[in-house]
């Protein structure tokens, strides 16, 4: 009777850069924070507290944070570039959503 070798699945090689994972968190945070705010402000009609807009803000100075992270992966020639291309990609949306509530 032969034994049979298990089939191990192995998905990626790369690894993933420090830098890519803080830059994914503050992205994810940021965009949490922002669909957050945006929601309770339907949900109240405009007529929010001010503790929204200091969450907002703080969201912001995470997406800026998150994109100087990106950056710095980008630079590191290590790691995949998918997550580098996620990481900037959520960073920039934050940011863009933060401009835009500002803006209205």
């Amino acid at each position: 009777m032969a034994f049979r070798r298990k089939k191990v699945y192995k998905f990626s090689d790369e690894v993933m850069v420090k830098d890519a994972i803080i830059s994914l968190l503050f992205g994810i945070l940021s965009l949490i924070g922002v669909l957050t705010g945006i929601i309770i402000s339907v949900v109240k009609l405009g007529d929010i507290p001010d503790y929204l807009g200091y969450i907002v803000l703080a969201c912001g100075i995470m997406a800026v944070t998150g994109i100087l992270f990106a950056i710095f992966a980008y630079i590191n020639t290590e790691g995949g570039v998918l997550s580098k291309r996620m990481a900037l990609f959520l960073s920039l949306l934050d940011l863009a959503l933060v401009v835009l509530l500002y803006f209205i």
